[in-house]
């Protein structure tokens, strides 16, 4: 699954792991004071047979990243609204 948030350097988070701030660009810029976050993040497709990442389940394609206290608290299948047009890895929520 992928994200964008803290410092974006292909690192492999697991729940309840603390986001890094340094040692690369930076999503957002700057750590949020409290460090709380709601992001659009990605499923991954693995499977060798698969041309793009969207081919094996497209309709489970998003993920929503919840942070809590600079830490990934969760993270679950997100559908998106039929009429919305999302950036990509777009920062839902930012305290």
């Amino acid at each position: 699954m992928g994200f964008r948030v803290g410092a974006v350097l292909r690192l492999n988070y697991q729940l309840d792991d603390e986001l890094i701030w340094r040692g690369g660009e930076c999503r957002p810029s700057e750590r949020p004071a409290i460090g709380n976050i709601k992001t659009v993040g990605y499923f991954n497709c693995d499977n060798p047979a698969c041309k793009s990442w969207t081919d094996c389940f497209p309709e489970v394609q998003h993920a929503l990243v919840v942070v809590k206290n600079n830490r990934i608290d969760s993270v679950e299948s997100y559908e998106l609204p039929e009429d919305a047009e999302v950036e990509e890895f777009a920062i839902l929520e930012i305290e």
